[in-house]
């Protein structure tokens, strides 16, 4: 025998209910009756007892309100409350215990009646829909699925349980059982009546039934159920003149109940979505049909046209209701064959068949919550988003600290060297692209084939940096004349800064295609410290502006070197012979990827040293410590492309639609942007006087400016690793257009203020972000294609 934890914010002894307090108190009789133990936790009501025990076996606990019921019965199972329980049974109406949290060693099945979101929308509008994200679908989709099994009421609630993510092979149906009244029913009306049973809430939209009355002259309409709609209920009844047509009985006794379905001559609902409605059945027992839309599990409960009459809208069920009405013939066969139907649906069975699945979750290893999350492809993604959101934090402290040190003037040196690397740097991002691609497709070839490849790449990429470095300190004057800054040496190390890059490009590509995401992030977050760090020794140690660069190729090479050390037993060495993809064969592959990121580098970067040469001083300090700023969300996306580019690229090629990778990506994007742009349109002198310093107040009035500008151009990155991952080249036009028309304007207008120049940069960013994203969600060839 089995000792079974409860836990539900309303059980049958609850005024509301409903139809969960129904279900609920059908099994577990039978489950006492087999000599079972339940343990019952629920929220508390006007009238309660805090604990009672109102048959053998069966302990109630009630405690906390609507709101506060999860947190209390979380605080009283984790001090000791049913500690001895085999397994739990979890009620997620609406809002979860987030019972994998605090009870992770614990079997447990998660019972969902229906899935909530649109009900919250319904009843609260936007907040609701911010509201069901994080108290349902969430918790469900993130915690729950994969976890432990689930429960429902109907196909159409599985499918929806299974669109958030959970397995299918998780969900069991049930559906409920129902027993007919035992009292001696009264006779069928003389008159038409019409019945809803059930809560008055918003979403039960009981409105329309007054439109179905409406069309039904002599009808009346008995309304049993309390909720907190009544009052909104009461008034549009009044409004409507239907006062001495609709009776309003508020909450009901069996008894009463059961003369109310008896003496109807149909039983209705209009609620915007079912799970399965257990008031159909009950009415069935009594020989009634019912009629309603056809939503949710309301098609499996009425038969259309054989126990009830199913609508698309309330047209129909004007009709419907009508017909039932008008023809005795039709309402006397409905209601016989409902009543037959009902007599297969029995509680014995619900609560048998939910016993095995609890059964099979005792037998069941338990889940450990660390293994669930780390499963989650949404957190994989908001994973390299945080990676990239420490990797800001240090580039905001980099900012400030060298913005203070070196005043605005040199830190706009050390802006145009550090842009000019950015731009060098992007055939290292599409290098790693294409490895991610192949690697991920395995084109690769065997661990052991892509460790001798991945051996013969690092010491060329060595021997290219190193050949580079000479040929940069030759011509370091010609240099630093290109990019208008007077530190020779820090302009030469621009170049082999960017063969560094490659290397280290090389090392994240070849884990992210092997979904070793973890590292990947860390070797961002590492990278971005140990540019602050060697940039600070260096600094300290008298090289200004070029100490403070050189920490960037040093950050570079202890990255990759990191990189490769935790990468090597992914990859390990054979004694085994084996030829080796040719290097510069995948960069030629990749020239798609190359001028791609060539683009958004530009689209990133150009500005920075475009405001050099045309304001220059401080104004040019301050603009660029405004863009290191706005560029937050920017750095972002480039951690979530480390995701959704091999993701893409797996999805499709495995022949699944990649467009929600792509909608998981800008999802987070946004979630990161919205908070960033309120900060920077309420307070902006506040932001940059606090981070970079007073001399960048200057460039208060562009940051909101620039800080949408990129916002949209982490849109338009997104878009174009997403059809790189799919082997698409059509964006390319329209992102080279944007990119020549930003250097004319910038270049060429003769700009002296800071806001126009970021107006600009706004107007350029939303041509380049919209355009790139439309052509990705184009309909049309989804392929994994090797980029030739």
């Amino acid at each position: 025998m089995a000792h079974i934890l409860l836990l539900t914010d309303r059980d049958w002894t609850h005024p509301q209910g409903g139809g969960t307090g129904a279900n609920l108190f059908g099994q577990v009789a039978y489950w006492l009756e087999w000599g079972h133990k339940v343990t019952v936790v629920a929220g508390t009501y006007d009238g309660a007892e805090r604990v009672s025990t109102p048959a053998e076996g069966l302990e109630l606990h009630h405690m906390g309100s609507r709101r506060t019921v999860f947190a209390r019965a979380a605080w009283a199972v984790r001090r000791g409350l049913a500690r001895d329980a085999d397994v739990v049974l979890e009620v997620v109406n609406g809002i979860a215990f987030l019972t994998p949290l605090w009870l992770s060693g614990k079997p447990r099945v998660t019972l969902v009646h229906h899935i909530h979101r649109d009900h919250y929308v319904t009843e609260l509008g936007r907040v609701g829909a911010v509201a069901a994200l994080a108290l349902e679908t969430a918790p469900l989709k993130l915690l729950y699925g994969g976890s432990s099994p689930f429960l429902t009421i109907s196909e159409s609630a599985k499918a929806d349980i299974v669109a958030l993510g959970v397995p299918a092979e998780d969900v069991h149906v049930g559906y409920l059982g129902v027993v007919p009244f035992e009292q001696e029913l009264p006779p069928r009306s003389e008159t038409p009546r019409l019945l809803y049973l059930g809560r008055l809430k918003r979403y039960k939209r009981i409105e329309l039934l007054l439109d179905v009355l409406e069309g039904i002259p002599g009808a009346v309409l008995d309304v049993a159920g309390e909720g907190d709609h009544r009052p909104d209920l009461e008034a549009e009844i009044a409004r409507r003149g239907l006062g001495d047509r609709v009776i309003l009985h508020g909450h009901v006794s069996e008894d009463v109940k059961a003369s109310l379905y008896a003496t109807a001559w149909v039983n209705l609902t209009a609620s915007s979505a079912e799970g399965w409605c257990l008031t159909v059945m009950e009415a069935a027992t009594c020989g009634t049909p019912s009629a309603a839309l056809a939503v949710g599990g309301l098609p499996e409960s009425i038969v259309d046209g054989e126990t009830g009459l199913l609508a698309d809208d309330v047209e129909g069920l004007v009709t419907n209701v009508r017909r039932l009405v008008e023809e005795p013939g039709l309402r006397q066969r409905m209601g016989a064959a409902a009543q037959e139907r009902a007599a297969r649906f029995t509680w014995a069975r619900t609560a048998q068949e939910t016993l095995d699945v609890l059964e099979a979750a005792r037998e069941r290893e338990p889940v450990k919550v660390r293994t669930q999350l780390s499963r989650s492809e949404t957190l994989k993604a908001v994973g390299m988003a945080a990676a990239t959101m420490v990797n800001n934090a240090f580039a905001v402290v980099f900012t400030v600290l060298f913005a203070r040190l070196l005043g605005a003037e040199d830190y706009g040196s050390l802006a145009a060297v550090i842009s000019t690397f950015v731009i060098l740097a992007v055939p290292g991002s599409a290098l790693q692209v294409a490895v991610a691609r192949e690697v991920a497709l395995g084109r690769l070839g065997s661990p052991e084939q892509m460790s001798a490849t991945l051996w013969v790449w690092r010491r060329r990429l060595l021997m290219t940096a190193l050949g580079v470095a000479v040929a940069a300190v030759l011509l370091r004057q010609q240099i630093a004349d290109l990019i208008s800054v007077d530190e020779v040496w820090a302009a030469a190390a621009t170049l082999p800064t960017g063969a560094l890059w490659l290397l280290l490009s090389v090392e994240r590509g070849a884990l992210q295609g092997v979904h070793a995401y973890k590292p990947v992030a860390w070797s961002v977050v590492f990278e971005s410290a140990g540019r602050v760090g060697f940039g600070i020794l260096l600094f300290v140690a008298g090289l200004g502006v070029t100490g403070a660069y050189l920490g960037t190729p040093l950050a570079l090479l202890a990255t990759a070197l990191g990189l490769w050390w935790v990468g090597r037993h992914r990859f390990p060495l054979s004694a085994d012979r084996f030829a080796p993809r040719r290097l510069l064969d995948l960069v030629g592959g990749a020239w798609p990827a190359v001028v791609g990121l060539l683009l958004i580098a530009m689209l990133q970067n150009v500005d920075v040293i475009m405001v050099k040469r045309q304001i220059g001083g401080d104004a040019a300090g301050a603009y660029a410590a405004a863009a290191v700023a706005a560029k937050a969300v920017v750095w972002v996306a480039i951690g979530i492309g480390l995701y959704l580019l091999p993701e893409a690229t797996r999805a499709a090629r495995d022949g699944r639609d990649p467009r929600p990778v792509l909608a998981r990506a800008l999802a987070v994007v946004g979630a990161v942007a919205v908070p960033m742009l309120i900060v920077y349109a309420i307070a902006p002198a506040t932001v940059l006087r606090l981070a970079f310093g007073p001399e960048t107040v200057v460039a208060a009035d562009a940051l909101f400016v620039l800080g949408c500008a990129m916002t949209l151009l982490a849109i338009g990155y997104l878009a174009v690793q997403y059809m790189l991952a799919l082997g698409r080249v059509s964006f390319l036009p329209a992102l080279a257009a944007v990119a020549v028309a930003e250097i004319a304007l910038l270049g060429g207008l003769g700009i002296e203020s800071l806001v126009t120049f970021a107006a600009i940069v706004l107007g350029l960013q939303a041509a380049a972000a919209l355009s790139v994203l439309a052509i990705g969600l184009l309909p049309g060839r989804r392929t994994v294609a090797a980029i030739d």
